[in-house]
């Protein structure tokens, strides 16, 4: 059961991984974002224009974190495990930061 749940977390990291990918590199969604922000008068951030700019990057990601879920769970290793999840859930928040940051929605 454990190796179900962690298994299933690492799978939807991923997938949440993949989707936020696919999404930017989509033709016009990363300018998309820009004039949206711009609308509001908000800049997009430095962080946030380098996430974009390299996002075709970031594609390997999920894969990382998927071999990361599966040698943790072949080699039953708690350490492997926590790296896996770990690695997972700092890569999804890097990539969804980029666009959802908190100064990308409230202009002071």
């Amino acid at each position: 059961m454990k190796r179900f749940v962690f298994a299933a977390t690492i799978a939807i990291l991923a997938l949440a991984q993949a989707f936020f990918i696919y999404a930017l590199i989509q033709p016009n969604t990363a300018n998309s974002f820009a004039n949206l922000w711009s609308s509001f008068g908000v800049q997009q951030t430095s962080y946030s224009k380098f996430v974009f700019e390299t996002i075709h990057y970031w594609a390997v990601l999920p894969v990382i974190c998927l071999a990361l879920g599966f040698f943790a769970i072949k080699y039953s290793s708690k350490s492997i495990s926590l790296f896996a999840i770990s690695a997972s859930t700092l890569g999804t928040i890097a990539l969804y930061w980029s666009a959802y940051a908190p100064t990308l929605l409230i202009s002071l």
